[in-house]
């Protein structure tokens, strides 16, 4: 039994059976008389749900997180190269290889029984997204010994300290470019490095504003799909009063004519109630005559 093997295993068990084999792992390591090892291997951290995740999608050995580390050095060279039309196309991919990278964890950890939140799911993102730049954060995420999700600001080195479980056993492929110590090589190297960095932070910046853009327009296009639904909404509300007043208009009609003839039936009735009336009154007066 070794640290590093034991990492391995248990950084592959789900989270709720971590620090049970933990400690279970201790216990054999003291049993066979390691005590420094047993020590070692209780300190392990649990790792948080998202560096979990993470670490079933590399153990998977998913297209995904591949598409991942190799977008990355894309970009990577692209920036060297200070190909500006190339470092904007690949711009253009990495929120669809994020995406599909993080739905790949999420998929993978809940086919394991683990659920991803949507908090925990946006800290896979920026982890992915630190390996995508940083390749010391890139090997963190080869190991599949990660405990704590990354970030990356896109100018400073990723911070990886506490981040992976045994962390001597990383092997990050570092090639040297350094030239004899003299001046001027000191300078170009110190004007490249400042240009890279310039570039960097413009490639940020357009990054940032592009990200804006799409959150302005998914925006725009939400509102106009609420105003087609209650423009359209309202054309039927329209239609069915306009019928509605057509059909009381022609009601109104009706009823106007029947007040015209019950007003013509009324002055008749009148007329003949007066006659009648008078008829009445002089056959009385003939009456009251004959007495």
């Amino acid at each position: 039994m070794d640290l590093a093997a034991t990492a391995v295993e248990l950084y592959t068990l789900v989270p709720s059976a971590f620090t049970a084999s933990r400690t279970a792992r201790a216990k054999e390591a003291k049993s066979a008389g390691d005590a420094e090892l047993a020590k070692q291997i209780a300190q392990l951290p649990k790792p948080s749900t998202a560096a979990w995740a993470v670490n079933m999608l590399v153990r998977h050995g998913t297209r995904e997180f591949a598409s991942v580390l190799e977008l990355g050095a894309s970009l990577g060279r692209a920036q060297e190269q200070q190909d500006h039309d190339r470092l904007r196309t690949l711009g253009q991919q990495r929120p669809r290889v994020l995406a599909a990278a993080v739905e790949q964890a999420r998929a993978v950890a809940e086919g394991l029984g683990v659920k991803v939140s949507g908090a925990a799911a946006i800290e896979v993102e920026a982890t992915l997204r630190a390996a995508m730049t940083d390749p010391g954060a890139a090997a963190a995420l080869r190991s599949g010994r990660l405990v704590r999700s990354l970030s990356t600001n896109g100018l400073e080195p990723v911070d990886l300290a506490g981040a992976v479980a045994v962390p001597g056993a990383l092997t990050v492929a570092v090639t040297s470019t350094e030239e004899p110590d003299d001046g001027a090589p000191q300078r170009e190297r110190a004007a490249a490095q400042r240009e890279r960095e310039k570039a960097h932070a413009a490639l940020v910046d357009a990054e940032r504003q592009a990200d804006d853009a799409e959150m302005d327009l998914a925006q725009a296009e939400r509102e106009k799909t609420e105003a087609v639904r209650r423009g359209e909404q309202l054309a039927v509300e329209v239609k069915a009063t306009k019928d509605k007043l057509a059909a009381l208009q022609q009601e109104l009609a009706a009823t106007e004519w029947a007040i015209t003839l019950a007003e013509r039936n009324r002055k008749v009735a009148a007329r003949l109630a007066g006659r009648e009336r008078r008829t009445a009154e002089a056959a009385r007066a003939r009456l009251n005559g004959l007495r």
